[in-house]
């Protein structure tokens, strides 16, 4: 939670355009290295639509140096974005390490289903069903894109279980491998109670691939634990001395040997009425 209020925070900021020129990369960047791929993406992406997210800068004498946003700057440089949005820190108030760090840390990844579905809705609706198009306009190379759909178009038990962080994407897409619904369901439960790897599930599955088919009943229409709408069976628990029905709060369950039961049933005059009724 913040320690000052929101006035006092933006307080510490001035936005500005500023020419590109004037801006330099961070005396001490955090990021050693960086993707080429992803830094043309970006730039690309700032050519079509412009920077979405301001750089946070400092000023040294006459020129401003990045806090955050090393990678955007670059990117600005390659397709000559000028000038550039900024947020100026303006006093000391609170440290450009935590600026960056804050930045980098904080920011939520997109959930791999959700993506997915975004990937979906893109492609029907802007792309007439071009996959092609749909990379171009989302910026990801195309085995990318089309491992995000396969994703969704898998089982939606592993579906649901990857939305709710249960499973990685890995694992996910190893499960979708499986052919057996059943067996899928089996290591399912598995890997989210394991917490398996995709490795150990990649390796269940082949094995699982050598074995036959797991074999479900059909459900007995007439269970009530797979069919609401069944008709209870009659059923009334009588005390075995006294044959009554009432008070079955008081009653306890008891165990007998079929020897025992007769030879109660013999000691209460009951014994030939159990014969006759083929319960002896």
């Amino acid at each position: 939670m913040a320690t000052l209020p929101s006035s006092d925070l933006n307080a510490q900021y001035e936005d500005r355009d500023i020419p590109l020129a004037l801006i330099d990369e961070p005396a001490e960047p955090e990021r050693e290295t960086m993707e080429e791929i992803d830094l043309a993406d970006t730039a690309l992406s700032i050519a079509e639509v412009g920077l979405i997210k301001k750089l946070i800068v400092k000023a040294v004498g006459q020129r401003f140096e990045v806090i955050a946003g090393h990678r955007r700057l670059l990117a600005c440089r390659m397709v000559n974005y000028d000038p550039v949005p900024c947020r100026i820190k303006i006093n000391d108030t609170i440290d450009p390490l935590a600026i960056l760090v804050h930045e980098n840390a904080y920011t939520e990844p997109v959930n791999a289903v959700e993506e997915a579905r975004f990937y979906r809705k893109v492609l029907d609706q802007l792309c007439g069903g071009d996959v092609d198009l749909l990379c171009l306009k989302v910026r990801r190379k195309r085995g990318y894109v089309e491992d995000r759909l396969l994703l969704i178009m898998g089982y939606p038990a592993v579906v649901d279980a990857l939305q709710a962080k249960k499973i990685s994407v890995a694992v996910a897409r190893e499960l979708n491998k499986v052919k057996d619904p059943n067996r899928l369901l089996i290591l399912l439960d598995v890997s989210i109670t394991q917490g398996a790897s995709a490795r150990q599930v990649e390796q269940w599955r082949r094995d699982a691939d050598n074995e036959a088919a797991i074999q479900v009943a059909s459900p007995d229409p007439n269970d009530q634990a797979t069919n609401p709408n069944a008709i209870a069976p009659g059923f009334s628990m009588k005390c075995l001395f006294c044959e009554d029905g009432d008070d079955p709060h008081l009653m306890v369950m008891e165990y007998l040997h079929k020897p025992c039961k007769k030879i109660v049933e013999r000691m209460m005059g009951r014994h030939q009425d159990a014969l006759a009724n083929g319960n002896g």
